[in-house]
């Protein structure tokens, strides 16, 4: 809780969106492991999206488990939506750096 009484972590219901990229993420990211040394820009185009995008969300599969659990559950911070994790792509490895970041700390 916040001095002011507000939880930062209270969402009516879980972000439909925020758990479809974890679920991409993760997927992407199996495909990257299982590739062969494939490189980003095939494996971008036999998901159908851009070698940025899957980049990008290759990245998303390195949240500290807590924060994508959080998410899941609907306890994220209420400005942590789809397009804010994205913008945040590049998120440092360290876990307790990512929850500086997206506001979990």
């Amino acid at each position: 809780m916040r001095i002011d009484g507000t939880d930062p972590f209270a969402t009516a219901k879980p972000d439909a969106r925020l758990i479809k990229l974890l679920i991409r993420a993760r997927r992407f990211n199996t495909a990257l492991v299982g590739s062969d040394s494939l490189p980003f820009a095939a494996l971008a185009k036999r998901e159908g999206v851009s070698p940025s995008y899957f980049t990008r969300l290759v990245r998303l599969s390195y949240l500290a488990p807590d924060i994508a659990q959080a998410i899941l559950d609907g306890r994220q911070p209420r400005d942590l939506t789809a397009n804010n994790l994205l913008a945040h792509s590049r998120l440092p490895l360290a876990w307790h750096e990512q929850r500086s970041v997206l506001g979990f700390a």
